[in-house]
């Protein structure tokens, strides 16, 4: 074959490559923009909605559409469980865009306790998402939620303590691996968990 022929299908190859990999990076663009805009989106959200008292260690919650602070708690609060934090609040990962609260894995029916007391308003299963999970009420507008359990301890409407044990970390729903999701809802929206969390003494 003439070298020079072999040459230029060679070169061909190689701007091919070139050619293929800028056509894939244009695609992709608009899903990393999503990405990137959904992630910064959801934690403008969060900051709109509660906010941390860094005088008093209060939280501050927000009216969903001025953003003034309509109500100031003093919950106690803590960690729900012993674990490794695998993900973060709006971090992305290959199953979802965003997340919506912090995850963390231990062992099978590691102990879940309620981060805030409060009254149960779910204890139940879903075949998908949560699977096995808890809904406690706290009150001014919050709710926490606690998904993917091995075992549920507690029942609709009972009141419940940072104490109690409301469940064991498992693996139901859509969940790679044993963990507790933990997410915190203002209004019903999800809201970075670390506000109420990283004011108290981490037992991770």
């Amino acid at each position: 074959m003439n070298p020079k022929l072999v040459l230029t299908l060679w070169s061909f190859r190689k701007e091919l490559k070139f050619v293929l990999l800028a056509f894939l990076t244009i695609l992709m663009l608009p899903v990393i923009a999503v990405i990137l805009l959904t992630q910064v989106g959801i934690n403008i959200i969060s900051d709109r909605l509660v906010d941390q008292n860094p005088t008093n260690q209060s939280i501050q919650i927000k009216d969903p559409t001025t953003g003034e602070v309509t109500t100031e708690i003093h919950p106690t609060v803590v960690w729900p469980t012993k674990g490794v934090i695998t993900l973060e609040f709006a971090q992305s990962s290959m199953y979802q865009v965003f997340h919506t609260g912090i995850d963390l894995a231990s062992k099978l029916d590691e102990p879940v306790n309620p981060a805030m007391d409060g009254t149960v308003i779910y204890a139940g299963e879903i075949f998908w998402g949560y699977g096995k999970h808890v809904i406690v009420d706290h009150g001014n507008n919050v709710a926490t939620i606690y998904a993917h359990l091995n075992k549920i301890y507690v029942f609709k409407g009972q009141k419940v303590t940072t104490s109690d044990v409301i469940g064991g970390q498992g693996q139901t729903g859509w969940a790679t691996g044993v963990h507790l999701h933990f997410q915190v809802n203002v209004y019903g929206i999800p809201v970075n968990p670390r506000v109420f969390l990283d004011s108290q003494t981490s037992n991770i």
